[in-house]
């Protein structure tokens, strides 16, 4: 099942992939092998017919204190993380 969200995320990653997150007042571990996603950067000229690929975030499974599991997909928006989307 998908469910849209706007809610940001505090996430912590090694340099690259994602390890830890805050986000719905829980704490979350990473556990899984994170998947980058990927579309068109935001500054993409107007003109440029095939712009170029870019990760925009992961999607990966995390998992709470309780052992609740979800599935995200986390975006980076300027400087905030938002989970776009989750599957449960």
């Amino acid at each position: 099942m998908k469910t849209a969200t706007d809610r940001t995320a505090t996430i912590w990653t090694d340099g690259v992939l994602p390890l830890r997150m805050y986000w719905r007042d829980r704490r979350w571990r990473v556990t899984d092998t994170p998947t980058a996603l990927f579309g068109e950067p935001e500054y993409s000229h107007p003109l440029l017919t095939h712009s170029p690929s870019v990760r925009i975030g992961w999607r990966f499974q995390a998992t709470d204190d309780n052992g609740e599991s979800v599935v995200v997909d986390a975006v980076k928006v300027e400087s905030e993380w938002v989970i776009v989307r989750t599957y449960q």
